[in-house]
């Protein structure tokens, strides 16, 4: 388990208080915690939402280097003999 200690200014605190009452939470720490899963969560989101854009892009470079193996392009790799 890990122990926090937080110095808040006074805005920090009203807004820590306001995100209490409007979550109905009683401590501090269960408002920290509540906004620190959150920002986990939008976090994974974002990262969902980047790699699904990107899906074209990857599908593209497959098809690219799928052309480069069937001409003849490419080399094995061997993870061994890198150094």
């Amino acid at each position: 388990m890990l122990t926090v200690q937080v110095t808040l200014d006074a805005q920090e605190e009203a807004l820590l208080e306001t995100i209490a009452g409007e979550r109905q939470l009683n401590a501090p720490a269960e408002v920290l915690r509540a906004l620190l899963h959150e920002a986990a969560a939008l976090s994974d989101a974002r990262w969902e939402r980047s790699f699904a854009a990107s899906q074209d892009v990857l599908d593209r470079l497959a098809d690219e280097a799928h052309a480069e193996y069937v001409a003849g392009q490419t080399e094995d790799f061997d993870p061994v003999l890198v150094v």
